[in-house]
């Protein structure tokens, strides 16, 4: 058989026999290829904030005036399931400049790559990092005693709220161009705030202290302070006037009685935050109507009894006057005592 013949009959098995069956696994084969390669390859990019670990006792006792860029734009390579899980809030790029010896005002540049970058996931790849330079200015170093402000509180404490700390004053180290233009009598360190949101006990807790104003590169000496929170439960009594008395009894009994008075006042003492917010229909005022048979014909005298409405809690509620006059009404005849049950 010729040359030309074997080829032929060659590419016939090879491409045609079972054909449909070829390209059938040749199609499955791209597609798993396609899958695993997207797989493996997703990227994403995050915004990481450049941090600067700077010794100035170390390097040569500069202060940081300044870092540029403050963040930078991380892209980073692998499985779909690894990239999202990758927390954006955890990650940095942490840069080390070395300043020149003597000179105080110096301007170092940081080649970024992926070692200054920290809390990145295991099987990442980093591909990119933009900007990749980062400029740190030194100046002269200038320290700034300035007194602390008070803590912000935010939320509602179930009592009046006092702080209490010995921090007055702490020391800003930085840059002589960011610092020497500040007040010292005006200006403030910040502080974080204290969450007293439903709080009802007191706690202690630590607050971070902040540079003021421009300042962000400075640093705070104590970098915080302890503060105790105190919260005082205010006591308060209110009075609400002219509560409805109901009569409690079976509805099937004969006997009806009205109350002399028909209402009474209820004073209320708790916690000031409290009973201030009380409204009207929270507090319900009874009597018990359900008597024996021997004083159903002459006037009773019945306690109030104060219901309050669910979850709320109040030290006492006492009614104004305590007990009113049960007096008798005209009993009702079977038939209408019938006709009301029917109704």
């Amino acid at each position: 058989m010729p040359t030309t013949e074997r080829l032929s009959l060659f590419f016939r098995i090879v491409f045609l026999k079972n054909g449909y069956w070829k390209l059938f696994s040749l199609i499955v084969a791209v597609l798993v290829y396609l899958a695993i390669r997207s797989e493996i390859s997703h990227l994403r990019v995050l915004t990481v904030p450049v941090e600067v670990e700077y010794d100035p006792k170390v390097t040569g006792g500069g202060a940081i005036e300044s870092v540029e860029p403050r963040s930078v734009q991380v892209t980073v390579r692998g499985s779909y399931s690894e990239v999202n899980q990758l927390v954006a809030s955890s990650m940095r790029c942490v840069v080390r400049p070395k300043q020149k010896k003597g000179v105080l005002t110096d301007t170092v540049s940081v080649k970024v790559d992926p070692s200054h970058l920290r809390g990145t996931a295991r099987g990442l790849r980093v591909t990119k990092i933009d900007p990749h330079i980062v400029v740190v200015k030194l100046d002269v170093p200038m320290s700034l005693r300035l007194a602390v402000a008070p803590p912000e509180i935010i939320g509602k404490a179930r009592g009046r709220v006092q702080l209490v700390y010995d921090q007055a004053q702490a020391v800003v180290k930085g840059s002589r161009r960011l610092l020497s233009p500040l007040d010292k009598d005006t200006v403030q360190i910040q502080t974080d705030m204290i969450d007293v949101d439903g709080r009802s006990q007191s706690f202690t807790t630590s607050v971070k202290l902040y540079p003021p104003g421009d300042a962000v590169n400075a640093t705070v000496e104590p970098s915080e302070m302890v503060v105790d929170v105190v919260i005082v439960s205010e006591k308060k009594t209110v009075r609400i006037e002219r509560v409805p008395v109901v009569v409690s009894q079976p509805f099937a009994d004969v006997q009806r009685w009205r109350t002399d008075p028909e209402w009474v006042d209820v004073d209320v003492t708790g916690r000031s935050e409290v009973v201030n917010a009380i409204t009207f229909g929270a507090i319900i005022a009874a009597v018990n109507g359900n008597l024996p048979p021997a004083s159903v014909a002459v006037t009773n005298e019945a306690p109030v009894a104060i219901h309050l409405h669910q979850g709320l809690v109040v030290d006492e509620a006492r009614p104004v006057p305590q007990t009113v006059k049960l007096i008798p009404l005209m009993p009702l005849t079977p038939k209408a005592t019938e006709a009301q049950a029917l109704q």
